[in-house]
């Protein structure tokens, strides 16, 4: 028998989905806190978690042998000093729809003036607002993993002409101009508006820096759906501060929640978010361990390996 275990806040949503699919073999422990994981994870070979709560039983986990991630971002799982003596698998193909939906609404929010025109509404102001077609404007997505896949595929619909930034200079189809290596500040200088994806690695800490939004046009827009460790706040507060960017939408951010002193909060060209653009739905999570847990049985590769050193 193969012990497992879910270590999640929402645990008890994602026991029935695990037992509806009839693992044999398995015994199953559904945990929503550490406190009650320590009981029973030191015989537990796979863990099923939030890499925020699996890292803190990593220690006590004697038989683990692999983790699968219940969140895109794994982190909390690749710091320096943690174990790596287990494998890592993440989940792909599944938040790309979700951010595409966040960028995109706030993208069309802004070029469409949908807060100006509630404000008008609430004066009782009939006044027509000025708007730009998103056709022809320049999008730069930051990261082309799935997610930036799918937001690059996005933009295409919309007609916008699509750029991309990736660290290595593998070749990518799905935009129409590609830079890579030290290209990263002539990527910027090409967007109208630019998306970040980007994991939280230490090639990738703080990449957004007083460099990166000087290299920005001043009428250019930074979209962070990625990971809050990506950027410089004090550089972006800077940067909006002597318009050298016109506005940000922020979703992550280096510490969460975000502090209320913030001054992020109070800008007015800040739209400021909770780490909600793409949430881990329970029923889409469990199809990807269902079938990783069935490779493993099975005894063939496990789909989407983490490297603990690139952090993806």
């Amino acid at each position: 028998m193969t012990r497992m275990m879910i270590l999640a806040r929402d645990a008890q949503v994602y026991r029935p989905l695990v037992e509806a699919a009839g693992l044999p073999g398995v015994v199953l422990h559904a945990c929503e806190t550490v406190a009650e994981a320590m009981e029973t994870v030191g015989g537990c070979e796979v863990i099923l978690g939030q890499p925020d709560m699996v890292a803190r039983v990593l220690p006590e986990a004697e038989k683990l042998v692999w983790v699968q991630s219940t969140f895109a971002g794994v982190d909390a799982l690749c710091a320096p000093g943690l174990r790596r003596d287990y494998l890592l698998t993440g989940v792909k193909g599944i938040f790309g729809p979700l951010m595409s939906e966040y960028v995109f609404g706030y993208i069309l929010a802004r070029e469409r003036q949908v807060f100006e025109v509630r404000a008008h509404q609430q004066r009782c102001t009939w006044q027509p607002v000025p708007y730009r077609s998103l056709r022809g404007v320049t999008l730069g997505v930051c990261g082309l993993g799935s997610i930036g896949a799918h937001v690059a595929e996005t933009a295409r619909h919309f007609g916008m002409k699509v750029v991309g930034y990736r660290r290595s200079p593998k070749s990518f189809s799905g935009v129409d101009h590609l830079y890579s290596g030290d290209a990263f500040h002539g990527f910027l200088a090409r967007c109208d508006y630019v998306v970040s994806v980007l994991p939280a690695t230490p090639a990738t800490r703080h990449l957004f820096d007083r460099k990166a939004f000087s290299a920005m046009k001043p009428s250019s827009v930074f979209m962070n759906v990625g990971r809050g460790s990506t950027v410089c706040e004090a550089d972006l507060l800077n940067a909006l501060a002597e318009r050298q960017i016109a506005g940000a939408v922020l979703d992550v951010f280096e510490e969460e929640p975000l502090s209320p002193e913030s001054p992020l909060w109070t800008s007015d060209q800040v739209v400021v978010t909770p780490h909600i653009a793409a949430c881990s739905f329970p029923e889409e999570v469990a199809g990807i361990f269902i079938r990783n847990v069935e490779a493993w049985q099975n005894g063939s590769a496990l789909s989407y390996p983490v490297d603990f050193e690139q952090g993806y």
